[in-house]
């Protein structure tokens, strides 16, 4: 679980972007397709951009992450979204929503297949018949070792980060935050390359069909470092 001094970090210092971008591409993707969902859930939603973008759009959001440093920050960014701290492993609400999302590459965050089949089989359950799971994941052809990265935010708050492939299956990303030029402290992000063939044939077992994986959510994108995996639930 991020630590707290690490949310307010992501949180002031821009590196919402990814659910900026993700949030424009689905809007566009699911009007072309044709999809019309009036509630979504995202799961590991962080602070809550998406949820935002989705609620902009008319689109009753909710959302749910493992920190609560995390939903803390989203319930001020936007405290009449509905948000719970929970274990998407675990997470099983009362409700059923149209679409579900689960982005920042936080299935990778799982590292055993069975845990990431529980989650399949909870989506399932609280998603609308015809309603719609759409997630990324790491494309491992995409990911290597990189050399540390620099970023100064302000005059006395730097930025340290670095990806490296510790094992075959593995990534991690360090990050360290100094201010004044001290450590001000330092996270280690661990997170596991799943096959997406597994990965799409667990959705399978679960139940969901119209399964499709593509290194990009709109044809006119580039590709990028990540899967986007979609699928349907029956009507």
């Amino acid at each position: 679980m991020y630590s707290d001094v690490f949310c307010k970090v992501y949180n002031e210092f821009g590196w919402n972007y990814y659910p900026e971008i993700f949030g424009e591409q689905l809007l566009k993707w699911l009007e072309r397709s044709g999809i019309q969902p009036k509630t979504a859930m995202d799961l590991a939603c962080g602070t809550g951009i998406l949820c935002g973008i989705l609620d902009g759009a008319g689109i009753e959001a909710s959302g749910m992450d493992f920190s609560s440093g995390m939903i803390e920050i989203a319930r001020e960014n936007t405290p009449h979204i509905h948000y719970d701290v929970a274990d998407m492993i675990t997470y099983r609400p009362q409700r059923q929503f149209d679409l579900v999302t689960c982005t920042g590459d936080a299935v990778n965050h799982i590292s055993d297949l069975e845990s990431v089949e529980r989650i399949f089989q909870n989506v399932y359950a609280y998603l609308t018949p015809g309603g719609y799971f759409v997630f990324d994941l790491l494309n491992e052809n995409e990911v290597s070792d990189s050399e540390p990265f620099d970023m100064d935010f302000t005059d006395n708050i730097r930025v340290w980060f670095q990806m490296t492939r510790p094992g075959e299956k593995k990534v991690n990303l360090k990050i360290k935050v100094y201010e004044n030029g001290d450590l001000a402290f330092e996270e280690n992000i661990r997170e596991t390359i799943h096959d997406p063939e597994a990965i799409c044939s667990l959705l399978k077992t679960c139940g969901f069909e119209e399964i499709t994986c593509r290194d990009r959510l709109l044809p006119e994108n580039n590709h990028g470092t990540t899967y986007f995996v979609i699928a349907r639930k029956p009507i």
